[in-house]
């Protein structure tokens, strides 16, 4: 079984028929070897410049 975790509901509804997940649960859908989840909002965001590297606050 692979999770595939979407970013909104909207997403899922599209990854669903693509990998045949056609089993609604409550939260998820699963079939065709897959459980397709979601969440709701940005799930990865990315870091300030100089949390990577400090040389980005040196003046």
């Amino acid at each position: 079984m692979k999770l595939v975790i979407a970013e909104k509901p909207s997403v899922a509804r599209a990854i669903v028929p693509v990998v045949g997940a056609f089993d609604k649960k409550n939260g998820y859908t699963e079939g065709g070897g897959y459980i397709v989840s979601w969440c709701f909002g940005h799930l990865v965001g990315l870091k300030f410049p100089n949390d990577y590297n400090a040389k980005w606050t040196e003046k």
